[in-house]
């Protein structure tokens, strides 16, 4: 027995000092040693570790929507908020308002508890609605996120401001989001994929917020995953971060984040090891090598619960100065949106421009009627809340449902918003005092906040007899050149049905126009045609087999295209292989496999119309996989080409892409595109550098890139502005020996398939339609931004009303004028909480800038407002600082 137990006895002193905890006692290597002991003498030694716990949460990703929102309830919510019964310390972090929303309709009983916990500080809520792909939104849609995350809680939960946003797995921002965030009255961001510490992200007007990341929102959960030995010297690692760039405040109390956030799928064993982990650590008091008997007495930060807004607030008592970042970080997955799903994304984007529109109208309506009883404010709460929906877990296991759920919400917001649109421009266009003496009305809306000249389509319909040819005037009775299509006729040749084309002048800024439709004897006169050229006043434009060989600016008196290697608006297709998102540093290019392009079939363009309004020549080409179908329309009383590509019989093949080709005789151009309340220029608006962590690419080298309405390249001599139907371009030759001059290019769609090992393909099998509008002008123009978006924003007509027998309007009106063109309007509603007028308003200019508004009645009172609505002070005059956003209550009694 002795001979048994002395060995062991012999042993007792070699465990003794292995890498462990002892009660107070933790026994390390020599490196470690070292860390624990510099980290005891620092001032984060008498700090606290701020233990912020959330679960990451796609609306779905881990499976389809309605299974994750079960999982939500059941593995997450439920047994925290028992947790938070059970241990009055705990505190939890829910990054989105969207996730309280569905458990508390599943769970009306909670809501006394989820008001306790909040008034105690013990549960921090994300301030937007979802976690966004921040540049796929247009920025009233980016607005709203804080009007149903920021707004909701407030008026939910007795007032309760929240003020941190979590977007934490997008490796994308946009450039204005610390404007919006801070003008919500949302000061704090949590990020992650970025280099792990703490900074203020600048927006352009100077307002910024104070941003964490702790490289990826693994990283805790990480660490949380080893075991103790090898936990605790990382801890070690990362506390030098903390205690020699932050927390340098003397005598504050000092802090170091450990944000646990993972998702449900993930092996539960670290976070289950977190609560074990944090009572050992919390009770060292010394620390001794291995191999030693001496110990030395240490002061280590201890672990406390925490939310983020908990560690915002102390970080502001313990570090006085964080590094500033300015600029967008363009987003690495947008494959996943704009080309792999293409037709979900262009209802969005149109949702995105007839929302605001159908605000504006229901807003003129209650001008015209002197009542706001006629605004629509559940079903435009409804739309604007599907709308905002998707986030950025599209694909995922079961993707197909939740892209198909995704797709249905923008289909459903947008067709809420063209009901709406309909309904009150009948109203108004009834309300005009049209004269039927001038002949049959077509009134004209134009929801933009500039005066527009733009193309304008309707359809007619004539009794038998009425007319052979028509005619338009204006309500002064000019003649206006006029062009039909697509007509039927009767049996004695006068007109049954067509679609009507003019161009509009000067319709009046968010207001209206009227021009009359009569019976003619004479037909529209005939330009002559020329052979594969088409030349009015503004361009000189030259057709090819298979393309465009020129296009001439008269005005700017220079060539716009460089057709060498690429024809202007041919179509190319390539292979296309990854995914829509995944862990890679750069968006994944294309390549020359499979390569094809609609010049080499060589097919000829055919006239289809040429006439006062247009000349329109249509191109059909097979090309790999697909046939591409082109329709060239070149205005003649705008400055105005637009380009329809159908992508018909497409084969749904994997990994493949289709651009559409515009290359500029502008030599290295500088690229512009719009973003959310904004434009951003290519090599001048990104965030410095890389963004580090795992993304080592340059900021400002990576591409395609997101875009809103438009993309715009601007030489010495001439700038070109394209307008976009969809969501991704790119500016860079993606072929082989890449030429050195800018193409504009359009990403219509491309084939790639989910990250996810049960993710879906996004094949898109079938026919997509497109839609492009290119525009030249003066270098610096303010048609960038005005022709860029007016393309993507047509005229709404009426025609031939039904006139009320009490008018209100004339027959030309603007509801609401500026009188300053660097500033517009983005938002014109009613206020959320009484019978006010909302306006929002957007500098586009990097200086100061003051703004009056022209409406039909005299404002009671002007009062400046946040972003959510809540009133600041009552202004005399506007005033708007470079690049603002600004809000205004429009108080009417």
């Amino acid at each position: 027995m002795k001979k048994i137990i002395i060995p062991i006895l012999s042993l007792l002193p070699f465990f003794s000092v292995q890498a462990q905890f002892e009660k107070n006692l933790y026994t390390c290597d020599e490196e470690t040693y070292d860390l624990l002991k510099n980290l005891s003498d620092s001032q984060l030694g008498k700090g606290s570790i701020y233990l912020f716990t959330t679960t990451h949460q796609d609306l779905a990703w881990l499976n389809h929507i309605d299974a994750c929102i079960a999982d939500r309830d059941t593995l997450w919510l439920t047994p925290f908020l028992k947790r938070l019964e059970e241990d009055p310390t705990f505190k939890m972090d829910i990054e989105q308002t969207s996730i309280v929303m569905e458990y508390l309709h599943r769970h009306p009983d909670t809501k006394p508890l989820f008001d306790k916990y909040i008034k105690e500080g013990r549960i921090c809520i994300g301030g937007t609605y979802i976690q966004p792909y921040e540049e796929m939104y247009s920025g009233e849609s980016l607005a709203r996120q804080f009007y149903w995350g920021a707004r909701w809680l407030k008026k939910n939960f007795d007032g309760y401001q929240t003020l941190s946003y979590f977007n934490v797995d997008v490796p994308g921002r946009t450039l204005q989001m610390p404007q919006i965030m801070k003008k919500a009255g949302v000061n704090n961001l949590i990020i992650s994929r970025h280099e792990r510490g703490l900074f203020y992200w600048k927006a352009p007007d100077g307002s910024k917020v104070r941003t964490y990341t702790p490289g990826h929102y693994i990283y805790f959960y990480n660490i949380m995953a080893k075991e103790d030995t090898a936990a605790v010297k990382e801890l070690g690692k990362e506390s030098i971060l903390w205690y020699t760039k932050y927390n340098d405040i003397k005598q504050a109390k000092t802090v170091m984040p450990a944000m646990l956030n993972y998702e449900l799928s993930w092996d539960q064993k670290p976070v289950a090891n977190t609560l074990q982990f944090k009572d050992k650590w919390n009770r060292v008091q010394y620390i001794r090598k291995e191999g030693e008997m001496k110990w030395e007495k240490v002061n280590l930060p201890k672990f406390e619960y925490a939310t983020a807004d908990n560690f915002f607030n102390t970080l502001d008592h313990s570090t006085k100065n964080l590094p500033e970042i300015e600029g967008e970080r363009p987003n690495v997955w947008l494959y996943i949106h704009g080309p792999s799903h293409e037709k979900a994304i262009t209802a969005s984007r149109k949702g995105d421009l007839l929302l605001p529109a159908a605000e504006a109208m229901a807003s003129y309506r209650i001008m015209t009627s002197g009542s706001f009883l006629s605004y629509p404010s559940e079903m435009l709460d409804e739309a604007w809340k599907a709308k905002i929906y998707p986030d950025h877990g599209w694909g995922g296991n079961g993707g197909i449902m939740t892209d198909n759920e995704f797709r249905r919400k923008y289909d459903f917001a947008l067709t809420e918003a063209e009901k709406q649109l309909i309904e009150d421009a009948g109203y108004l266009a009834s309300s005009v005092n049209t004269k039927a003496e001038k002949g049959r009305p077509v009134v004209l809306f134009n929801n933009l906040s500039f005066a527009r000249t733009a193309p304008v389509q309707f359809e007619i319909r004539l009794e038998e007899g009425f007319a052979k040819q028509l005619s338009v005037q204006d309500a002064e009775g000019k003649q206006i050149p006029v062009q039909l299509s697509d007509v039927k006729y009767y049996a004695d040749q006068s007109i049954q049905q067509a679609k009507v084309h003019f161009v509009a002048s000067a319709v009046p800024a968010m207001g209206l126009k009227t021009y009359y439709v009569n019976a003619s004897t004479s037909a529209a006169a005939l330009r002559p045609a020329s052979d594969q050229v088409i030349e009015n006043s503004y361009y000189r434009i030259e057709l090819t087999k298979g393309g465009i060989k020129q296009i001439y600016d008269k005005e700017q008196q220079t060539p716009l295209l460089n057709t060498a290697k690429f024809l202007g608006g041919e179509v190319i297709t390539m292979r296309s292989f990854g995914n829509g998102a995944g862990e890679f540093d750069a968006v994944q290019q294309p390549d020359m496999e499979g390569f094809d392009k609609t010049s080499s079939h060589a097919a000829d363009w055919t006239l289809l119309e040429d006439g006062p309004v247009y000349t329109a020549y249509k191109l059909r080409t097979p090309i790999r996989h697909a046939i591409v179908e082109q329709t060239l329309r070149v205005y003649h009383q705008t400055k105005r080409i637009d380009m329809d590509v159908d992508l018909l019989n497409w084969e749904g093949v994997m990994f493949r892409e289709f651009r559409l080709m515009w290359p500029l005789a502008l030599g290295k151009a500088e690229v512009s595109y719009e973003v959310p309340f904004g434009a951003l220029t290519v090599g001048k608006d990104e965030m410095p550098g890389a963004a580090g962590e795992r993304y080592y690419v340059e900021n400002k080298e990576q591409h395609p890139r997101g875009i809103g309405n438009w993309i715009s390249a601007k030489g010495d001599k001439a700038a070109v502005t394209m307008t976009s139907s969809v969501a991704v371009a790119d500016y860079l030759d993606p072929t082989d020996q890449p030429v050195d001059y800018t193409i504009l290019q359009p990403i219509l769609m491309a084939s790639r398939r989910s990250c996810h090992g049960q993710g879906n393909d996004y094949f898109q099998p079938g026919d997509h339609s497109f839609h492009f509008s290119i525009t030249s002008h003066q270098p610096g123009s303010i048609q960038r931004e005005e022709a860029g978006v007016s393309a993507n924003a047509p005229l709404i007509s009426v025609y031939n009303p039904i006139r009320y027998a009490e008018t209100r309007l004339p027959e030309e009106y603007s509801f609401l004028t500026l009188d300053n063109p660097q500033v517009k309007v983005t938002a014109l509603k009613k206020c959320e909480d009484d019978n006010s007028l909302i306006v929002r308003l957007y500098n586009c200019s990097g200086q100061e800038e003051v703004v009056h508004l022209q409406m039909p009645f005299q404002p009671k009172a002007i009062v400046h407002t946040n972003l959510i609505e809540e009133e600041l002070e009552s202004v005399q005059e506007i005033r708007l600082g470079k690049y603002a956003i600004e809000t205004y209550k429009i108080k009417l009694e």
